[in-house]
């Protein structure tokens, strides 16, 4: 029997790098899914993935800005499964911009996907949770919540803003039997940091700076959402977990 067996969980960002990773990782353990994203065909291949775990699966397109969207993400998912046990907020936006040069528009569509997009997704699937006193709510953050990086201010700004989402959403939700707590990758794989990974040289120097000597993987973040996903991590809320390979002990 898996650690999620029969579990009901909604990963959102699931088309591809660490979304994919949890939805694959949540099927080994047993867990039934509603997988979201804005890019239906990724989406769709990380379901095959799960099927072909024997998982049992529903896709749906939701952009996290839109609140109806996820309101009918968490519809879908009672529908199928009859609750929602378990949430993992991952998507997050970040446009590369040194803040000379950064627009308005851009911190506002980090904002929105990387922490208000969480609080929709949260909000939709509340009254579930609250009314069986039971759920785990799981938010992708980043090192970057505690580390600035150059040139990616605006995403420093939604992952830290994601970071006390988390622990203010831990302390309301607390009498309710919710878990609330965050995930901190390092430098990972994945589409989104596939450019800068492209030379071998600077692909060297990020790992330069990573006690363990390598990039993380998808599988990485995954094992970690895993654990805050089961009862095991039931006296754990409000806390954020940096999966980093120790970057963060170096600052």
């Amino acid at each position: 029997m898996g650690r999620l067996q029969d579990k009901a969980a909604i990963v959102t960002g699931a088309a591809s790098g660490i979304g994919r990773g949890i939805a694959v990782m949540f099927a080994r353990e047993g867990a039934r899914q509603v997988i979201s994203d804005v890019n239906m065909e990724g989406l769709e291949e990380t379901a095959r993935m799960v099927r072909e775990l024997g998982g049992e699966v529903k896709t749906v397109h939701c952009d996290v800005s839109v609140t109806d969207e996820c309101d009918a993400m968490a519809d879908l998912c009672v529908a199928s499964f009859g609750t929602v046990d378990i949430l993992v907020n991952n998507p997050g936006y970040n446009p590369f911009a040194p803040f000379i040069v950064a627009q308005e528009d851009e911190i506002v569509k980090a904002l929105d996907i990387g922490c208000v997009g969480a609080f929709r997704c949260s909000k939709a699937v509340l009254s579930v949770m609250t009314e069986k006193m039971y759920g785990k709510i799981i938010n992708i953050t980043s090192i970057m919540s505690v580390i600035a990086g150059r040139g990616q201010s605006s995403y420093n700004a939604s992952k830290g803003a994601l970071k006390m989402l988390t622990q203010g959403m831990a302390l309301d939700l607390a009498p309710y039997g919710i878990n609330v707590n965050a995930v901190g990758p390092g430098m990972i794989r994945t589409g989104m940091t596939r450019d800068l990974f492209a030379d071998p040289e600077r692909e060297k120097w990020f790992i330069g700076k990573i006690p363990l000597g390598r990039l993380g993987e998808p599988e990485d973040i995954a094992g970690a959402v895993l654990f805050l996903a089961t009862d095991e991590a039931k006296f754990i809320t409000g806390a954020t977990l940096f999966v980093d390979g120790g970057q963060i002990a170096t600052a």
